[in-house]
């Protein structure tokens, strides 16, 4: 009955422990270890269960993926493609990048398959899935040949409408196989079978290329974590669920911007458990800020991406990132102004107050110096805060430059950091139709709740829910998420010609697919469910619209059907984009379906055994009225349900610590989550 959920970050490892026989939460944080990941994970679980006590699962999640592409630290690679084909990837959608409109020295990046890498077969579908040109066996055989000297660790297989029929890909992976036995393959028709073939070559090419990384790290986690008494190893993907670890490397492509779901699928959970159905979430660690959306109880998806400047073309939960966490390094630029860098101290050296070897100022080191952190970081794996190493940052790199005091320097990081949050919280909520005043802001992350409540007061919001274990709240999602696997179909027709017996048809077949990926992945079939979306536009429209009518698949469909996703989808349309044409056709691009297992209900911490003492207090700066003011200090582990706390307060958690500025309050829930409102 114990499941362990370990994300690994930019700085910290987070793992926490789930006893469902008795109700129990705990967490650990260790510094993420760079060279050897799995040597963190391990030394997180060895915090929290005994040498010798066997555990049901372990649930993470894992950036490994994400910093391969964003380092650009992939190994070699070649594309098969369509004859005529060869130079998708650099033609693309002939766009400039948008940092780049007015900066003509940015540009799109260089492809991940260098042109001599990619060739051209002679084969051809067209786009009814009917076979003009027979895949030509001999000229691939002897094109791969050529291979075999120039050090390719992957194949990524994409040719013209595999989409429709995957024959030719199918074959050309075989003789693949045979001719470069050691290299991983990739193909289009598994991978993202989907029309818009830059964006379908391109993802294919970034699950290629991730496999050599991939499959090995995934494999020896798996057996040494099994080594460590764990039953089963499960991995977090974009799309919000888990699969096996041998499941994951075959697709890994599914793992990039895996990491930030977890936090975002607990807090629709808790959500939903605290009747807060809508919510905008971020999740501020010690690299970036994560910004999420949860709408009726679940998570928002996307099913396009771009990573690095590179499409990637897989279902994900729609997590937009700054660069804003607690490591972000500050600075003064050549004009003499304060700056926040978009690197990070990481863990190694880490801010200055970690007494790691970091010299250099950054967020964690401003708070400190102003009083919203103590030099106390709590909880198992914790460590102290060094502020005298933190104002000797601050001084010689910012006050002295600036002729200002540490603490004014200090102030004056935090302004321009969050300055930077206001501004993408705002732009990827509006951009969305959503009015977030009178949603909550759900904030988490080790670095979140010390700035969290003054975020949601600079963009007018009321109320702001910081959940316990807050700093491991990712790895708290973690062991809540259910199994889950994602397939989707082309189908192109006109929505209201459809028959619903042939979309009952095609959601069957795919319902059989992704349960036999469930199975695989060892879950009881007889709890899941499948949900299932379709694509949608206007006819002649680029891009379409997921409509989602909230009913799971169940065997058939009621004739009704087509005309319902019909309405929703102008519904959502006019929504989206304040404009209906109830007169145009309405096109059904592809159906989509996810089977999922049941969710982790969120479990209610149990409350402290010991009643607080009377709270000390500190001077303390908040940003909301540019002041100090002397705020009580609460220790969070000793909050009942029912203790109610005015600002200006300070409570201090497991990994975390929460600013309640002056104006707001804070009570604390059944759950043991600070619900603070204006």
């Amino acid at each position: 009955m114990l499941y362990l959920g370990v994300d690994i970050g930019g700085t910290f490892t987070d793992v926490v422990l789930h006893d469902r026989a008795a109700g129990r939460l705990v967490s650990a944080k260790v510094p993420t270890d760079y060279r050897d990941p799995i040597r963190g994970i391990l030394a997180g679980k060895a915090l929290l269960v005994d040498a010798g006590t066997a555990v049901a699962a372990l649930s993470h999640a894992t950036t490994l993926a994400t910093n391969a592409l964003l380092e650009g630290k992939l190994p070699r690679g070649a594309l098969l493609t369509t004859r005529g084909f060869r130079d998708v990837l650099d033609i693309g959608r002939i766009q400039r990048p948008a940092e780049g409109i007015y900066d003509f020295t940015i540009d799109t990046p260089q492809p991940l398959i260098h042109r001599a890498l990619r060739l051209e077969v002679a084969e051809r579908v067209d786009a009814h899935g009917e076979v003009v040109t027979p895949l030509d066996e001999a000229a691939l055989r002897a094109a791969l040949a050529a291979l075999k000297d120039a050090d390719v660790a992957a194949v990524a297989i994409a040719f013209l409408f595999a989409f429709l029929n995957p024959v030719h890909e199918t074959r050309a992976a075989e003789i693949v196989a045979e001719v470069l036995p050691g290299a991983f393959v990739s193909v289009s028709s598994t991978v993202s079978p989907e029309i818009r073939e830059f964006e379908r070559t391109s993802t294919t090419v970034i699950d290629a290329l991730l496999k050599p990384i991939m499959t090995p790290y995934l494999s020896r986690l798996d057996g040494e974590v099994r080594r460590h008494g764990v039953a089963q190893v499960r991995i977090m993907m974009a799309s919000g669920g888990l699969t096996a670890a041998a499941l994951a490397a075959r697709q890994p492509v599914t793992l990039v911007n895996s990491g930030p779901s977890a936090g975002v699928l607990a807090a629709a959970n808790l959500g939903r458990a605290i009747g807060a159905p809508d919510l905008v979430t971020i999740d501020m660690g010690g690299t970036s800020l994560d910004i999420g959306v949860v709408a009726n109880g679940r998570s928002v998806q996307k099913y396009e991406s771009k990573v690095a400047g590179f499409p990637i073309r897989t279902p994900m939960i729609d997590v937009a990132a700054v660069a804003a966490g607690g490591g972000s390094i500050a600075l003064v630029d050549a004009l003499g102004y304060i700056q926040v860098d978009r690197e990070s101290a990481g863990s190694e050296p880490g801010p200055a107050c970690y007494g790691r070897g970091g010299a250099r100022p950054t967020i964690t080191d401003a708070d400190l110096l102003l009083g919203r952190l103590s030099g106390q970081f709590g909880g198992r794996g914790g460590l102290a805060l060094d502020l005298t190493a933190a104002t000797r940052a601050l001084e010689r790199f910012i006050a002295v430059p600036l002729g200002l005091s540490p603490a004014d320097a200090a102030a004056g990081v935090l302004r321009v950091i969050q300055a930077r949050m206001v501004k993408m919280i705002s732009a990827n909520t509006l951009e969305k139709g959503l009015d977030i005043r009178a949603l909550p802001l759900f904030v988490y992350g080790g670095a979140g709740p010390t700035h969290g409540v003054e975020l949601a007061e600079a963009m007018g919001m009321r109320r702001a829910i910081v959940p316990y274990l807050a700093g491991n709240f990712s790895a708290v999602g973690l062991i809540l998420s259910p199994l889950r696997w994602e397939v989707s179909r082309m189908v192109q027709a006109v929505a209201s010609e459809l028959p619903a017996a042939r979309l009952t048809a095609v959601l069957a077949e795919l319902d059989r697919e992704a349960r036999a990926k469930l199975a695989e992945a060892g879950a009881d079939l007889g709890t899941v469910v499948t949900r299932w979306q379709a694509h949608m536009r206007y006819a002649g429209q680029s891009y379409d619209l997921a409509v989602d009518l909230g009913r799971p698949f169940a065997g058939a469909l009621p004739d009704s059907t087509p005309a319902a996703l019909v309405a929703a989808f102008h519904a959502l349309h006019e929504r989206r984009y304040a404009y209906r044409s109830d007169a145009e056709a309405i096109e059904l691009v592809l159906v989509r379906v996810a089977a999922e297992g049941p969710e982790t209900d969120y479990p209610a911490p149990q409350p402290p055994a010991i009643a607080p003492g009377a709270p000390a207090t500190r001077p303390v700066f908040f940003t909301g009225v540019a002041g100090w003011r002397d705020a009580a200090v609460h220790d969070r582990r000793l909050l009942a349900p029912g203790a109610a706390i005015l600002g200006p307060a300070v409570i201090e958690g497991e990994g975390s610590s929460a600013l309640v500025p002056p104006g707001w309050s804070a009570a604390v829930d059944a759950y043991l989550n600070l619900d603070i409102r204006r």
